[in-house]
């Protein structure tokens, strides 16, 4: 008698959860990935000062701060992420990606990624582009 297995369709799932993924984590990274709409930043960890979990109007901010610069990160579910920050161990982080708004609703969300000098105003919406 023959056995037939079917292929693993393992592969499609993680790939899928990845990009469902806001966040990753890892045993020692040394640097945070910060990946905007349009640029991607690497923050060293050896230069990381602060970060502070805030929930305001009914969504989370976790604020970074890095020497000369402060990484907001607003969204919903975020505590987890300050949780993994505050063993340094976040390798990435990213918004999602709109096609997929509205799955994965049982793991945090970032819907939107902001990088600001030290001491520029926190009315001033304007990402830097150039760190």
């Amino acid at each position: 008698m023959e056995t037939q297995t079917k292929p693993s369709n393992d592969t499609a799932t993680d790939a899928r959860t990845k990009n469902l993924t806001c966040w990753r984590t890892a045993t020692s990274p040394q640097c945070l990935r910060v990946e905007t709409v349009n640029e991607v930043h690497l923050f060293p960890y050896g230069y990381f000062q602060h970060a502070k979990f805030i929930r305001q109007s009914g969504k989370d901010v976790v604020q970074i701060q890095f020497q000369d610069r402060i990484v907001l990160v607003k969204g919903k579910g975020l505590e987890p992420l300050c949780d993994a920050l505050e063993r340094l161990a976040v390798e990435r982080i990213r918004v999602r990606p709109e096609k997929y708004e509205g799955l994965g609703k049982s793991e945090g969300v970032i819907e939107e990624i902001e990088i600001k000098k030290v001491g520029q105003q926190e009315s001033a919406s304007e990402p830097i582009s150039n760190p």
